[in-house]
């Protein structure tokens, strides 16, 4: 019995000489981005009619009307202006240098030279693209630049086509005077870019500003929209413009990059995704996940298209589509997979 009693006192004694020998561990925080793999579906509409936003880390969706805005104004030190070119496959911009604003009351579309913003969001790819002579101090003095707008719909009657002048930047304030092509006397605006958005938008069919964002910069990761590319087109070898529906991501700060049957989905890892050069190319994911069938008459999605999202946050993941249409077989409804590495 003595050497009963003996025996459990040196396990008790053991094991506290153990115990306080051990580091204290943390508690186990549970991750905030839910781990393994995730699936949405996003409502754009068979007509396109409407852009999601999205943001991995939370899931956190919303969805608005795209085409609500014309112009965008960033706080960029690049003073970045931007267009929505996705409204219209004619929609684009020109300009004359040293033109009074109510000199110009017609416009011959085939002798200028018209550009639209390509979607990659490189500020030398944009329209417009220095329209600024010099900025310091956190003020833009512009060139002597009247800009011609072509809004494409000839619906849109007398405001088909706008003439606009940059007048300068202060600060977040843009300064600009616009007009139908036919006025003399021009609206006389100021917006101000904030720093909780990207752009401050800007619509001429209302001739009001447009909150086009429905999430602050830092709590969105990309948009699946409506916009304007030119494409090569493979069976005769041109290129051509073309309005598309894909996905661009959020210039701040979120880097995206695409593995195109490079790697199997599942054995993608943090590690290896750490590795990775990202691209700086808004439309890194783009449109071209999905084709057209003409056997199926249908657009098929690929699925060995896979593409490697770092957010703002420093969080990593994988993410490829799915799926084109709903359970009702229509067009239009994007479905993705993805999935934290961590």
């Amino acid at each position: 019995m003595r050497k009963n009693k003996l025996y459990i006192l040196f396990v008790i004694l053991t094991c506290l000489s153990i115990t306080a020998c051990e580091k204290d561990e943390p508690l186990y925080t549970a991750p905030e981005v839910p781990l393994g793999t995730q699936s949405a579906t996003f409502a754009m509409g068979e007509n396109y009619e409407n852009q999601l936003w999205f943001e991995f880390s939370t899931q956190k969706t919303a969805s608005n009307s795209f085409g609500l805005w014309d112009i965008g104004f960033s706080l960029s030190e690049k003073n970045n202006i931007i267009i929505n070119c996705g409204k219209h496959s004619a929609y684009a911009v020109t300009y004359m240098e040293n033109t009074n604003f109510r000199d110009i009351q017609y416009i011959e579309e085939s002798k200028h030279n018209w550009t639209f913003d390509n979607p990659n969001g490189h500020a030398d790819s944009l329209s417009f693209s220095g329209w600024c002579e010099s900025y310091q101090s956190g003020k833009a003095k512009p060139k002597d630049r009247l800009y011609i707008i072509n809004r494409g719909a000839d619906s849109l009657g007398t405001k088909k086509y706008i003439k606009l002048k940059m007048l300068g930047r202060e600060g977040g304030s843009y300064h600009f005077q616009w007009g139908a092509l036919t006025d003399t006397t021009p609206h006389d605006v100021y917006i101000t870019a904030k720093n909780e958005y990207n752009y401050a938008y800007y619509c001429f069919s209302t001739e009001k500003e447009v909150y086009n964002e429905p999430f602050q910069r830092d709590n969105w990761d990309i948009v699946i929209t409506t916009y304007k590319q030119t494409v090569t087109e493979e069976t005769i070898g041109t290129t051509m413009p073309y309005i598309l529906r894909g996905v661009l991501s959020n210039p701040n700060k979120v880097k995206v990059l695409e593995l195109n049957n490079v790697i199997d989905f599942n054995a993608i890892n943090l590690q290896y995704a750490k590795s990775l050069v990202f691209s700086n190319f808004l439309n890194e994911i783009g449109y071209d996940w999905k084709t057209w069938s003409l056997s199926a008459n249908k657009y098929t999605v690929n699925q060995k298209k896979i593409f490697i999202i770092l957010d703002a946050k420093g969080n990593y993941f994988k993410m490829r589509f799915v799926d084109f249409y709903n359970d009702k077989g229509e067009k239009g409804y994007p479905k993705i997979a993805w999935e934290l590495l961590n």
